[in-house]
């Protein structure tokens, strides 16, 4: 009796600990950006802004830019750079959660380092 008891003990103690499981949300695929041919040729850099969200399912959804210098040479390679991202989705108290809002920078540098900063 006594050892099952214990054994329950543990079982609702490791349920509560699954029930409150809490991790925030996590990139794990994507393409990084593609130079633009043109702005690559006039020897151009800059950087884009996107605004996006990720649904529960880890998609990116609504990518819009939010920023972007120089205005209208980076943005259609930003903007599909940010969409071919895959998260893991944030996880609250053991649920998948949609994140609304994201902001990443998404830098063009012919240095031969394209990158792009936030999630």
């Amino acid at each position: 009796m006594r050892f099952n008891l214990l054994l329950v003990s543990s079982v609702l103690l490791l349920a509560g600990c699954m029930g409150s499981h809490n991790r925030p949300l996590q990139l794990i695929s994507g393409a990084g950006p593609t130079y633009p041919p043109q702005a690559q040729t006039d020897r151009i850099e800059g950087e884009v802004v996107v605004r996006y969200d990720v649904t529960r399912e880890g998609r990116v959804v609504n990518a819009r830019i939010d920023s972007a210098q120089p205005p209208g040479v980076f943005d259609e390679a930003a903007l599909a750079t940010v969409r071919s991202w895959k998260y893991n989705p944030q996880i609250r108290d053991g649920e998948p959660q949609a994140v609304q809002n994201i902001l990443s920078t998404v830098r063009f540098r012919l240095s031969g380092s394209n990158q792009y900063d936030g999630y």
